[in-house]
């Protein structure tokens, strides 16, 4: 996929949406408060808006509610993205494979997803 002159907004707001799913408290990005104004397209827009709408309280509901909106985002993104998520939907056969590290499982399936704890089953 050749890349395109909306890369650095998309890929701003994912790091963003990730960012804020994972407990931490940023200020918006400059490209989410203005004009996207790099061909960002609707996407942008459309998922800022969402999360606008996302209660802050209780914050586990907030947390699900980022992670739901990050999720639908990288699908809208691109193809291969809502391939390999679906693909990867199923993360019970993660479950099954690590140690537990913390309250949500989910958290530590995205440790090893991200490479930031050696996979429990061996798998470079």
């Amino acid at each position: 996929m050749p890349p395109s002159a909306d890369r650095p907004a998309l890929d701003l707001l994912d790091a963003y949406l990730e960012a804020r799913w994972d407990g931490r408290d940023l200020p918006l990005p400059e490209v989410m408060v203005g004009d996207a104004g790099d061909g960002a397209g609707e996407l942008v827009p459309w998922a800022f808006g969402q999360f606008l709408s996302i209660p802050r309280e209780p914050k586990e509901a907030f947390g699900r509610g980022v992670g739901s909106l990050l999720t639908e985002f990288r699908s809208r993104r691109c193809p291969w993205n809502a391939a390999a998520l679906r693909l990867l939907g199923d993360v019970y056969a993660f479950v099954a494979t690590g140690p537990r590290r913390q309250e949500d499982w989910a958290r530590d399936v995205l440790a090893v997803l991200h490479r930031s704890v050696p996979d429990p089953r061996g798998w470079l």
